[in-house]
């Protein structure tokens, strides 16, 4: 019995197992702080979501956001670490949700480095078509895909967060067919979310969203910055020309039919023109992404066999997944009231706490007993930190600096002949791996995948060895010609090259 008594306490008393340490984002949802997991050593974000239950539909949100990031598991995808157990099953108001600490996101990264190469293009794209793809084979549209909701570490790993937008399509089901207009941040949304073009939304949306994050990598700058959804069909018409009559006839909303066959016919323009020295298959690929009819446009898997990524796709590690069960998200097909919802993000959370899940599927109620959770430490640390970080500040607590990617990642010319060449090529692969792939969690550590490949023991320090090796490195990298770097950079490189080489000995 005191054994037993130890256990329980071990799993639910977390209040020393995270120690917290900075404010790292602020939003309307609450505070996302760093911390240590002292059980592994491993650094974390913890996000505190306050007063969930203050609307149904936000509430809804969260639940269908870490009910499908337990669901979707990927190297690809950020991952839940842990939730943290509320002291009360019906009284509880915050969440505390703990997720792998990612350094930065694709905005800031485009942001903060204007001198990004070829390599980290194509590098960053594979990564999200690769994400992509294990998505839409869960049958799941991201519905917002922009660059804050892409996390990047320095060692030019990228993952797809933010799920609260997201829906499961099921075939069966009418209501996916008219989901609401409004999602996706404008300037990524696709031309058929813009006017309700068609009756049946596809995966292809999202294809439109990683085309003008694709087409922002490459300019540093939005694709189509929409100031309203008449000016981003007209900039998208700029660019890409007015759509064909055929196209324009199969328009469900008569409106946007109407103000597309009025407008005046506008040729398309050339990529190369609006992308000058941008090599020709990544704008081939491009065009493909950001065709203006769903039809046109890849799905994620075609994308990733284009020859843009010759020498770098492997569809073993591009993984699949198995559609997800409609019970997992019955809700979504009912009116549900807060005590549901509050029932169902609590159930939710059980799935991180094995002990007490057993006893809820034997049906324990413990209404009344209060867990020894660490929640009122949390509130303690977070209304410290919140307050001390506030102070003297005219705006939101302080935030973390976002450092721009390590300049030893420009990529270093690839020596014709000669052993060291080779001992690079080799190198390449196995890094490439090491950043392609994520350390299993200890819950599914040593097991397979739900889409049954099998996933090697990586730790957390291993995947973290990659940031001293150049993105370019670990996807291999094309020769290049003195005339395109120029002798000065050459000595650049040559010297970035020695200190990347040196990390390795």
């Amino acid at each position: 019995m005191v054994a037993l008594e130890t256990e329980f306490f071990t799993e639910y008393g977390e209040a020393s197992r995270y120690q917290i340490q900075e404010v790292i984002g602020k939003g309307s949802y609450g505070v996302v702080a760093s911390a240590i997991d002292t059980h592994s050593g491993e650094k974390v974000a913890i996000k505190k979501i306050n007063d969930v239950f203050e609307h149904v539909s936000d509430a809804t949100r969260i639940l269908r956001e870490i009910k499908l990031l337990r669901l979707l598991r990927h190297p690809d995808i950020v991952e839940i670490k842990h939730v943290m157990l509320p002291p009360s099953r019906r009284e509880f108001r915050d969440i505390y949700v703990v997720f792998e600490l990612m350094e930065s996101d694709l905005h800031q990264v485009i942001k903060a480095n204007d001198d990004l190469t070829p390599e980290h293009y194509q590098f960053f794209l594979y990564q999200l078509l690769r994400g992509l793809k294990f998505i839409h084979t869960a049958n799941v549209f991201h519905r917002d895909l922009k660059p804050k909701n892409i996390l990047a570490n320095s060692d030019c790993k990228l993952k797809i967060c933010d799920f609260g937008l997201a829906r499961v399509s099921f075939n069966d089901a009418p209501s996916a067919i008219f989901w609401t207009d409004y999602v996706a941040t404008r300037w990524y949304r696709a031309p058929e979310l813009c006017g309700s073009f068609f009756s049946k939304y596809t995966p292809a949306i999202d294809i439109w969203s990683i085309g003008c994050i694709f087409a922002e990598m490459l300019t540093g700058k939005p694709l189509f910055p929409g100031k309203n959804v008449v000016h981003q069909l007209d900039i998208m018409t700029d660019l890409l020309g007015t759509p064909p009559p055929e196209a324009i006839a199969r328009i469900r909303n008569e409106k946007a039919r109407r103000y597309l066959g009025n407008m005046r016919r506008k040729p398309p323009v050339p990529f190369t023109h609006k992308f000058p020295h941008v090599d020709p298959l990544a704008l081939r690929l491009l065009h493909r992404l950001l065709a203006f009819d769903p039809k046109d446009r890849p799905s994620a898997e075609e994308a990733l066999a284009d020859p843009y990524f010759y020498g770098l796709a492997n569809v073993d590690r591009e993984p699949s997944t198995q559609p997800i069960p409609k019970l997992e998200f019955e809700f979504e097909r009912r009116k549900i009231t807060k005590e549901d919802v509050r029932e169902l993000i609590y159930r939710e959370i059980l799935e991180y706490h094995p002990q007490m899940l057993q006893e809820y599927l034997r049906g324990g109620e413990q209404t009344s007993f209060m867990y020894p959770s660490g929640v009122d430490r949390f509130k303690r640390q977070f209304a410290h930190l919140e307050e001390n970080y506030g102070k003297g500040e005219k705006g939101s607590p302080l935030q973390r600096q976002h450092a721009s990617l390590p300049r030893e990642r420009v990529p270093a010319p690839k020596k014709e002949n000669g052993s060291h060449n080779h001992d690079i090529e080799n190198r390449s692969i196995a890094s490439l791996v090491t950043t392609l792939e994520s350390p299993p969690t200890s819950q599914h550590e040593g097991s397979d995948y739900r889409n049954g490949t099998s996933q090697t023991g990586y730790s957390a320090r291993s995947l973290l060895k990659s940031a001293s090796i150049s993105a370019s490195k670990c996807i291999g990298m094309k020769p290049r010609n003195k005339s395109e770097y120029g002798e000065s950079n050459n000595d650049t490189v040559d010297a970035l090259s020695q200190k990347v080489a040196a990390l390795h000995t």
